[in-house]
């Protein structure tokens, strides 16, 4: 095992106020907070903005769980939705690099975790490095107290579990759930084991898993495991990963060295597989594919391919309920793939030279991750215990029953399960029956905004009274799965800070707080409860509509847009589209106005000299359509008039950009829609 591992989790016991002091822990405190992932930390600062003393306690040594751990490039559905301390940690990343929101998907993991250590200093919470849980202490319904691993005993009032692993809650005794449920639990169409579909992240062409090529012994990185039936329950959870952060810049890169105990049998399988399908370049691989996509020349590595920094063996389907060596232990080893899979492609003679030169123009980055050997600090753990709380939710509440009278935050991302497995299955290929490798599990299900009601984020009150649990919360393996993205976790982390607050003053169990006071609270903290009165949720402020390419409820494509999220372009948020000129091809942003009244229109497109200077553009208005063009060729980069016009309230006016006679290619970026008071 690595040095840097150990010193992740063996950190002596100490007491953090941010302030670089060293002192003996509080043994007392209104509320606890376990977990110094992104929704743990903002769990404790609303529940200390509410009065409450607070202490975080963190098993690691690090703050913002994945959330500085190597997902910097965050992944978010409708940005409408993100309100509250989510919306205030990413105003926070805007001001940090002078950009407007959501330039960035997020910040660089150091930056982010600055961010957060001065945003708990500013809250007064106390933060406690290096602890895990090791017993929890009940009485009837309530925690008394919790032992961690030094021994140390604390006591709150109300404790918050905002780990991933949901530990405090399965010591205190509340019931849990792990892997996919079947179709007869929930009735959920998509549970189960399903059949293999075709997707982006799998084989396309015919690998073996078998080391002689025909049966018997598998080779490395294939589950063993005998699938269940279509439907059937297993205990299969997405796979795990790091998320690297890495970069081509010389100066800030660290090569991929060669790591302790490297055996290129364990790519046997990716030998092969480049062997058939002969890749032109290191993106064709899939093993990564790095683009820029953070400041300061690095790339966020996400998993893409069929071989790729996702590890599909079945080893992580123990984590959850495994004890804390096992886990080390599947960490360990995690890391371990992770390293020797990128000094693979970069080195072994079996891979192209071409992409080994690729590859090794990429590394890590050495202002990252300093005390961890530059690799991420935190395991992706996508999905691992569920707490089966107060209310379940399910595929049927993100699909149809969109709307909770107990709504305290929403969610806005598709169902999206990453592969569980990588198994193989009998092809009929006349006239052979062969088996061929393939990754199992992977679901991406489109689901609109939907409510988050607060009973999913409490236990069932026969079972305890006094905890709150907003990353573990209670759903199905389905559900979660659209659940578990960052963004959401800080919005459920900040109902349950706030929540465990009014409890602890008003000394009444969590279920039993005022939801309608509770409510009230967070709708004025800009929580986004309910897109119903305000469809455009974070994105109506100080009575200005914004609508940016990408809101898909009110922008309507027709004819050919390219995507881009080039960050060297003055773009308003993370992404723009363009058509080429000469293309036929025409953008419809429709804006929800709250009021009817006179407006001023403003348009915003990064400007370059391959854009139209003439690019048309149609405003229809209450009074007729005004006609005009935009000179996106030497304008751009900020908010620029188009006009004055009258709207009607609603969905009834509207405006269209057009490729027709254009000069240039044509932008579509972002538009506001200001009303004169």
């Amino acid at each position: 095992m690595n040095s840097f591992f150990f010193k992740l989790f063996l950190v002596p016991l100490f007491l953090l106020p941010l302030s670089g002091s060293v002192r003996q822990p509080r043994q007392a405190a209104d509320v606890i907070v376990y977990g110094g992932t992104a929704g743990g930390v903002t769990a404790a600062i609303a529940a200390a903005r509410e009065g409450a003393s607070v202490l975080l306690i963190e098993p690691g040594r690090h703050l913002g769980g994945m959330l500085t751990g190597g997902l910097s490039n965050t992944d978010y559905g409708d940005r409408a939705v993100i309100g509250g301390l989510a919306l205030e940690y990413y105003e926070r990343v805007a001001a940090k690099y002078n950009k407007p929101l959501f330039f960035w998907r997020g910040p660089e993991p150091t930056v982010g975790e600055e961010i957060l250590r001065d945003w708990l200093k500013e809250s007064k919470v106390q933060v406690l490095f290096g602890e895990r849980i090791k017993s929890v202490q009940k009485e009837k319904r309530e925690i008394r107290s919790i032992e961690l691993s030094s021994g140390a005993t604390l006591t709150a009032s109300v404790f918050i579990d905002a780990s991933y692993e949901g530990d405090l809650m399965a010591r205190a005794g509340v019931a849990y759930a792990i892997g996919r449920e079947g179709v007869a639990q929930y009735r959920e169409s998509w549970a189960g084991r399903q059949p293999f579909y075709p997707d982006n992240h799998n084989f396309p062409i015919p690998v073996s898993p078998f080391v002689n090529g025909k049966g018997g012994e598998l080779l490395p990185l294939i589950n063993p495991r005998a699938q269940v039936g279509i439907g059937e329950a297993d205990s299969a959870v997405q796979a795990y990963c790091f998320r690297l952060i890495m970069t081509n810049n010389p100066g800030n890169r660290v090569p991929i060295g060669r790591p302790e105990g490297y055996d290129p049998a364990r790519f046997e399988l990716l030998r092969r597989y480049l062997a058939a399908r002969k890749p032109k370049n290191l993106s064709e691989t899939g093993v990564f594919r790095p683009i820029i996509n953070l400041p300061n020349q690095k790339a966020e590595i996400n998993s893409v391919g069929p071989i790729s920094t996702n590890l599909y063996d079945g080893s992580n389907w123990p984590y959850p309920d495994a004890g804390y060596q096992e886990r080390d232990r599947i960490w360990k080893d995690h890391l371990h793939y992770t390293q020797g899979l990128l000094y693979y492609i970069s080195h072994d003679p079996e891979v192209p030279e071409n992409i080994r030169q690729e590859a090794q123009q990429w590394g890590l980055c050495r202002d990252e991750f300093s005390d961890t050997g530059h690799w991420p600090h935190q395991l992706y753990v996508r999905v691992a215990r569920r707490m089966i709380g107060e209310y379940v939710l399910t595929q049927h509440d993100l699909e149809k029953d969109t709307t909770k009278y107990d709504a305290i935050a929403m969610g806005s991302y598709n169902i999206d399960v990453r592969h569980t497995q990588r198994t193989y299955h009998l092809v009929s290929r006349f006239p052979n029956l062969p088996a061929e490798t393939i990754n199992e599990g992977y679901l991406s299900i489109p689901v609109a905004p939907y409510e988050i009601p607060y009973r999913s984020i409490v236990p069932k009150h026969e079972q305890c009274a006094n905890l709150l649990v907003p990353v573990a919360m209670s759903a199905s393996n389905l559900a979660y799965a659209s659940v578990r993205m960052e963004p959401q976790f800080m919005t459920l982390g900040h109902a349950a800070g706030a929540a465990a607050a009014f409890s602890a003053r008003q000394k009444v169990p969590v279920q039993k707080v005022d939801i309608a006071a509770l409510q009230k609270k967070l709708a004025g903290q800009k929580q986004v409860l309910s897109l119903e009165e305000n469809p455009n949720g974070i994105f109506y402020q100080d009575q200005a509509v914004t609508v940016d390419d990408d809101m898909h409820r009110f922008v309507e494509r027709i004819g050919t847009w390219k995507h881009s999220e080039n960050p060297r372009v003055a773009r308003h948020a993370f992404s723009f589209l363009w058509a080429s000129k000469g293309e036929s091809a025409s953008i419809i942003y429709r804006p929800y106005l709250p009021e009817a009244g006179n407006y001023k229109v403003y348009g915003w497109w990064p400007a370059g000299p391959d854009y139209a200077s003439n690019a048309p553009i149609e405003v229809h208005h209450a009074n007729g359509v005004h006609r005009s063009v935009l000179d996106q060729r030497n304008k751009g980069g900020q908010w620029i008039p188009v006009g004055t016009f009258t709207f009607e309230k609603g969905l009834k006016s509207y405006l269209v950009l057009d490729t027709k006679d254009a000069n240039g290619n044509v932008v579509a970026d972002a538009f506001k829609f200001e009303k004169i008071k």
